[in-house]
């Protein structure tokens, strides 16, 4: 076996690149902030004459519209939280009059604050959701023993950060990396690499070439000549599979590759089935106070090995270290913070939101706060990680952090010797903490008052935690898009292998019954995308044809069973394919003459907070708690149609390439072939006007990029009828609607550099 072979099931990995993102975007954030904010902000005059009208006065002190509400709402708070608002009021005035605040005043609120975060953020049961959903993930693309697919960053952890990262790392597993010894050759049946940290900053190593049949194709790929003899090149590694990457546009970002949109970062990595010495210390340092992290977690951690990340030292220079390579502990913190529990859990959740909404310039990374977390965990005692010391909780995170900040020494949890902030010039450490000590000035007024531009609800959304039942569909809807993504981009093995694991384990496991749910999503996903891989036989004489088309529609009817509408649009369009216009018009005539009032379209994000109210309004009369979730989405909920690129059901290229179809658009738009193959002119208008109706309706179309969508697919059905003027005017209306919308355009709608080749 060569070099190649080792790794080009890597080089053909599941790459998730998220080009239907499942993340709102940081322009749309901002158009829809621009727009509440107009529509929401009062004047001088409207603010005074609200007040007038609810008997209040005006206060002199108001100086700005930052909260025009602010003093009304809290004046109109229930009577249990009337205690509060005396605390924010003095804190409001704090803030006018650049005062600090005394935060040990908030201490006898913290469970009131708990609750209340507690249920904006998600309970225990939607974090736990949130983690299984992720190893089911990786779990299922675990296809291959050349390469593990591993979920990581904020999601991975249970938390639901809006606009969090999603990182994916891609652990090449049959490149053997061990200590370096004398040894000049070793006898392996792999290529092997040399763990060498002896001459690096602590917290780096060098990666030597080992000697055997393998070094010399290693060397030609990766490997460059240095003075410590033939090491691994992190450059060349990144640029070796950026130029293999699906995403044309992608590019190196640190120790990653990010794809063109800067939603998902994609790391390549090796794996060392050793523990670093410099990492000793962790493992025998005394933890008599808070007997954390568990015993367990610690005998894992160093069973799992460690990761080494195609990223060098810095330390004030512009480039890293090339031949250097970080030693990572991301399995081992995923486990730590899996073992938190849900005080610790929350607080960190608070802080990611805090440094996305209020510490966005300052410089703080999130992983300084998930270390200062760390050694807290370690160093206070476990009773104090309880929701009626919650707020405590969060000034002591804030103090380790200021402590750190002013020392100029942040401690790295596993490797003690590692100062992260040694590439941190002290003008830079002093903006972090000058923004740090006005955190809490500004928290608890934007928790209580409508600041549209933070991620934080408006108080009237406090309530009590819904069942487990609904925390675990919530965090399905949330994450719906990673399992239709990661299966759109799947070559045909790849749907292949998902579909025989995921089959398997439901065969031979006995599986919690969310867990089980997840897989036979899974399962009928990946059915719905294998059919589409298949290079169909469509000539009627071949004698394949009658075993194709039984396999086919197998794949599909099993499609339909996690959305209905969906999953018969798929088979109506292989229908079609094959030659059978008459089941397809009878699939589509039955679909849309079905009623769709009391059903859901799964979109992404964008429309989270609609999705949730539906669920817990239909989970608590509609839903029967005995059916699956599979048969609660196939009743009440629609999914958008994914247009796979090299799908074999492409309807005469007059589908987007890179974005999903709205259903109903997508049944119209094979009615509309079928007439137009049968020269059925009338009708074939009639499906446009159809098409047309749809979209002024604003049928099931999701958020601006079903519009958009619909925009082109008139504009390329006119072209193929040859109708030029109707074809530009179509252009112009999406033309004219990234005008209006200009944040919209290019990066979020890479369709539009083809519109003038149509």
């Amino acid at each position: 076996m060569s070099f190649e072979d080792f790794i080009k099931g890597a080089s053909d990995v599941c790459y998730r690149p998220f080009a239907w993102s499942s993340t709102i975007s940081d322009y749309d954030a901002e158009d829809d902030v621009d727009k509440r904010k107009k529509k929401n902000k009062l004047t001088e005059k409207e603010y005074s004459r609200m007040l007038t009208y609810l008997g209040e006065e005006k206060f002199e002190t108001y100086q700005s519209n930052s909260y025009p509400s602010f003093e009304v709402f809290l004046n109109y708070l229930p009577q249990q939280f009337q205690d509060i608002c005396y605390d924010l009021r003095k804190a409001r005035l704090c803030i006018q009059e650049l005062q600090i605040i005394d935060l040990t005043q908030f201490y006898h609120h913290s469970l009131d604050i708990y609750q209340f975060l507690l249920t904006t953020f998600g309970s225990e049961n939607r974090v736990k959701a949130i983690r299984t959903f992720h190893k089911v993930v990786d779990d299922s693309t675990k296809i291959s023993p050349v390469y593990t697919n591993i979920s990581s960053g904020s999601k991975a952890e249970g938390l639901y950060v809006p606009g969090g990262d999603y990182d994916l790392m891609t652990v090449l597993e049959q490149i053997h990396v061990q200590v370096n010894h004398t040894c000049s050759v070793i006898e392996e049946d792999r290529p092997v690499l040399l763990f060498d940290n002896i001459y690096s900053y602590p917290g780096f190593t060098r990666l030597k070439i080992g000697q055997n049949r393998f070094s010399e194709e290693l060397f030609n790929t990766w490997g460059e000549n240095t003075f410590h003899g033939p090491l691994i090149s992190n450059n060349r590694f990144k640029n070796y599979f950026l130029s293999r990457y699906r995403d044309s546009d992608g590019k190196i970002h640190g120790p990653c590759i990010s794809d063109s949109r800067d939603v998902v970062d994609h790391l390549f990595c090796f794996r060392a089935m050793l523990w670093p010495d410099v990492a000793d210390s962790w493992l025998t340092r005394n933890r008599k106070s808070s007997l954390w992290p568990p015993n367990d977690v610690i005998l894992n951690s160093v069973s799992q090995g460690i990761l080494l990340v195609p990223i060098g030292s810095k330390f004030g220079s512009s480039e890293d270290c090339s031949f250097e390579w970080r030693i990572s502990f991301s399995l081992q913190e995923k486990d730590l913070i899996h073992s938190f529990n849900n005080t610790q859990v929350l607080c960190y959740t608070v802080f990611k939101y805090l440094k996305k909404d209020l510490l966005t310039e300052s410089g703080l990374c999130s992983y300084f706060i998930k270390t200062a977390i760390f050694w807290l965990c370690e160093e206070l005692d476990t009773n104090m990680w309880i929701p009626k010391h919650f707020v405590q909780c969060l000034h002591a995170i804030q103090s380790r952090l200021i402590y750190w900040l002013r020392d100029g020494y942040c401690p790295h949890y596993f490797i003690t010797e590692n100062n992260l902030f040694k590439g941190l010039c002290p003008e830079e450490r002093k903006q972090i903490e000058e923004k740090l000590l006005n955190l809490f000035h500004l928290l608890f007024p934007y928790i209580y008052s409508k600041k549209f531009n933070l991620h934080f609800p408006a108080y009237k959304d406090f309530k009590e935690l819904n069942t487990s039942f609904l925390d675990n569909s919530k965090s399905i809807f949330i994450l719906y898009q990673v399992i239709r993504t990661t299966l759109s981009w799947c070559t045909l093995k790849q749907s292949r292998g998902i579909m025989h694991k995921v089959l398997f384990r439901l065969l031979n496991n006995k599986l919690p019954y969310y867990t089980k749910g997840l897989y036979m999503l899974l399962f009928c996903y990946a059915n719905q995308v294998y059919p589409q891989n298949q290079h169909t036989v469509f000539n009627k004489e071949n004698k394949r044809m009658y075993s194709s088309y039984r396999q086919c529609k197998a794949h599909f009817l099993i499609g339909t069973k996690v959305d209905a509408i969906t999953g018969w649009l798929l088979l109506a369009s292989y229908f079609y394919k094959i030659g059978k216009p008459l089941y397809t018009l009878k699939i589509t005539e039955t679909i849309l003459a079905k009623p769709r009032e009391n059903k859901m379209l799964i979109s992404d994000r964008y429309y989270e907070d609609v999705m949730m109210e539906y669920l817990e309004e239909v989970a608590a009369t509609k839903w029967n708690l005995n059916l699956s979730l599979l048969n609660c989405t196939k009743s009440y909920c629609v999914d958008m149609v994914y247009n796979i690129p090299w799908s074999t059901l492409n309807l005469e290229d007059l589908l987007t390439e890179y974005f999903t179809t709205p259903p109903v658009i997508y049944a119209h738009v094979l009615r509309f072939v079928c007439y137009n193959a049968n020269g059925n002119i009338s009708l074939r208008d009639r499906e446009i006007c159809e098409i047309i109706k749809t979209c002024r309706n604003n049928c099931f179309l999701g958020d601006w990029r079903g519009r958009a969508t619909v925009y082109e697919i008139l504009a390329k059905i006119y072209k193929t009828m040859d109708d030029d003027k109707s074809a530009n005017y179509w252009k112009s209306h999406l033309f004219r609607y990234f005008k209006n919308h200009p944040k919209h355009y290019t990066k979020k709608f890479p369709l539009i550099k083809h519109i003038n080749q149509m």
